[in-house]
C-alpha cells in the first residue's frame, strides 16, 4: 500500500497524463488481443484500465479513465466510426452500463482505499501512543527506583544514629523492606515488561529474574554453600499485582537465606511460580532449620505456624491484597519449610479475554 500512496501523491498534472497513459495502453492491448478477444465486446479492456487507474491513482482518476474510454469507445468502435453519434439503441445501452460499472469500480476502490489509510493512520498513533506509554511507565519505574533508594539511605543513615537498639532495628528493617521495593521496581524498569502490554510483565522474566537477584545479594554477603534456583512459568500479570508477589518472593526468600541455614550449613532453596486452574501458586521450599526466631512456639516444635510478627503480617496482607491466602509449614517430610501464596490468577472484575 506505501507504493499506491506514493503514486497518489504525485502532482495533479502527472496523475492525469499517467491515467491517458493506462487507458491508451488499455486500448493499444485491445487492439493486440484483438484475434483472441470477441470482436463484439469493446468494454472489457476499458474497464481493465479503470480499474488499474483507480488502483493506482483514486476515485478521481477512475473516472478520468472512464471519461476518456467511453470517448474513445463511442470514436472508434461504435457505429458510425470516428462519430460521436450512436445510432444502436443496444450500444447506447452497453455504453451507459459501462458508465455505470467503472464509476461504480472507481468510488468503490476509492473509498476502500480512503478506509485503509485511516486504519493505517489510527494504527500509527496507537503505536507511539503506546512507545509513549511504555517510555511513560519506564520513567516512572526508573523515579521509583531512584526515590527508594534514597530512601533506604536516609533509614540505614538514621539508624546508626539513633540513640537506642530497638530505634535502630526498626529503621533497618524499614530499610530492609524499602529495599525490598527499590528491587522489584529495578526489575520492573529494566526487563520484566510484558512484549504485548507495557502494563503487564513476564511472570517467567520477573520472578527467575528477581530469584537470581536475591541470590547475587546474598553471595555478597557472605559465601555459604545455599544453591537457590527458580522455576516460573510464563504469564502475563499486571504491574500492582507483580509488585505483590515479588515483595512476597523477597521476604519469603530473605527469611530462608537467613534464618534457615545457620552455621554455615548448607542447603538449598527452590522457587516456583505456576498456574493451577485458576489460580496462580507461588511456593518456596527450603531443606534447613526454617523457622525464623521469631516464629519459635513456646516447645520448640518443628512445625511453621503463621507468627505474629511485622513480617507475617505483611506476608499476610499482600496476600489479601491479591484475593489470595498465604500458608506456611513444614515441608516434605517435616524437613525444612514450605511457603505457598495461591492467589487468583485473573484480576477480579476484569473480561474474558
Amino acid at each position: 500500500m506505501s507504493a499506491i500512496g506514493r503514486a497518489q501523491s504525485l502532482p495533479p498534472w502527472l496523475r492525469v497524463s499517467l491515467t491517458g497513459l493506462v487507458v491508451i495502453s488499455a486500448f493499444v492491448l485491445r487492439e493486440a488481443l484483438r484475434n483472441v478477444l470477441p470482436h463484439q465486446n469493446s468494454f472489457l479492456m476499458p474497464i481493465l484500465g479503470v480499474l488499474f487507474s483507480a488502483t493506482l491513482f483514486g476515485s478521481g482518476s477512475a473516472l478520468l479513465a472512464t471519461f476518456l474510454s467511453a470517448f474513445w469507445i463511442v470514436w472508434a468502435y461504435l457505429p458510425p466510426i470516428y462519430s460521436l453519434v450512436v445510432e444502436d439503441e443496444r450500444q447506447l445501452w452497453a455504453l451507459g452500463l459501462f458508465v455505470i460499472i467503472s464509476t461504480f469500480i472507481g468510488l468503490v476502490i476509492g473509498a476502500f482505499q480512503a478506509t485503509l489509510l485511516r486504519l493505517q493512520e489510527a494504527h500509527a498513533a496507537l503505536a507511539r501512543t503506546d512507545a509513549q506509554r511504555r517510555l511513560l511507565l519506564q520513567e516512572f519505574r526508573h523515579r521509583s527506583r531512584n526515590d527508594l533508594q534514597s530512601l533506604v539511605a536516609l533509614l540505614l543513615l538514621r539508624a546508626r544514629a539513633a540513640p537506642s537498639s530497638a530505634a535502630q532495628d526498626g529503621l533497618r528493617e524499614a530499610a530492609e523492606h524499602a529495599k525490598a521495593l527499590a528491587r522489584v521496581h529495578t526489575l520492573l524498569a529494566q526487563e520484566a515488561i510484558h512484549e504485548d502490554d507495557p502494563t503487564s510483565v513476564d511472570s517467567r522474566t520477573f520472578i527467575e529474574g528477581l530469584a537470581m537477584e536475591l541470590a547475587r545479594t546474598h553471595a555478597t554477603e557472605g559465601l555459604r554453600p545455599v544453591v537457590l534456583t527458580a522455576m516460573a512459568e510464563a504469564h502475563p500479570i499486571d504491574s500492582e499485582r507483580a509488585i505483590l508477589v515479588g515483595l512476597v518472593l523477597n521476604e519469603c526468600v530473605t527469611n530462608a537465606l537467613k534464618y534457615a541455614f545457620p552455621d554455615e550449613r548448607p542447603g538449598r532453596v527452590r522457587v516456583q511460580f505456576i498456574q493451577l486452574d485458576r489460580d496462580f501458586l507461588l511456593t518456596i521450599e527450603d531443606d534447613g532449620t526454617g523457622t525464623p526466631p521469631e516464629d519459635q512456639t513456646a516447645a520448640g516444635s518443628r512445625t511453621r505456624p503463621l507468627g505474629t510478627g511485622l513480617g507475617t503480617r505483611l506476608l499476610r496482607g499482600m496476600a489479601a491484597q491479591l484475593r489470595g491466602t498465604f500458608t506456611r509449614g513444614p515441608g516434605p517430610g517435616g524437613i525444612g519449610t514450605h511457603v505457598e501464596m495461591r492467589f487468583p490468577a485473573r484480576v477480579v472484575g476484569a473480561r474474558e479475554g
